[in-house]
């Protein structure tokens, strides 16, 4: 079961770097947990396949703007397999067109795997501080 749990994670980055809402969700449990920081504007816990979806396109709202090319997009994801859970480092990236403002933060997610699928979803950002204003201070 842990090389199809890998590959189920590996997808869902695949459409998060290509804002691809209904492949996000084909790799959620319909019990899905999601946590992310509050302090983003796309915070909070969501529960289920509806909550995932209000998580997935807010994200992709918030963050679609700072992310005009496939560069911006690439989470340069690292995937450690540990049996029941996917462990993700990655890189939450941004740029601001018009002034030039950048953000590379580093991020670690945890995957709890169910039957292939991810039944809960935590993001650990390094800085959520940083992110926060990076999408609040547009110019």
């Amino acid at each position: 079961m842990s090389h199809e749990n890998l590959e189920n994670t590996r997808r869902l980055f695949e459409a998060v770097e290509e804002f691809d809402v209904a492949g996000v969700l084909a790799t959620y449990d319909p019990e899905i947990v999601i946590r992310d920081a509050e302090s983003l504007p796309y915070g909070g816990t969501y529960h289920g396949l509806e909550g995932a979806k209000q998580h997935v396109e807010g994200a992709a709202q918030t963050w679609s703007p700072f992310k005009p090319s496939a560069a911006e997009r690439k989470l340069d994801a690292v995937f450690l397999d540990s049996g029941e859970y996917v462990i993700v480092l990655w890189r939450l990236k941004g740029l601001e067109a018009s002034s030039g403002r950048t953000l590379d933060s580093p991020t670690v997610s945890v995957y709890k795997m169910r039957d292939s699928k991810i039944v809960e979803s935590q993001m650990f950002y390094s800085d959520s501080v940083a992110i926060a204003q990076f999408l609040a201070s547009k110019t």
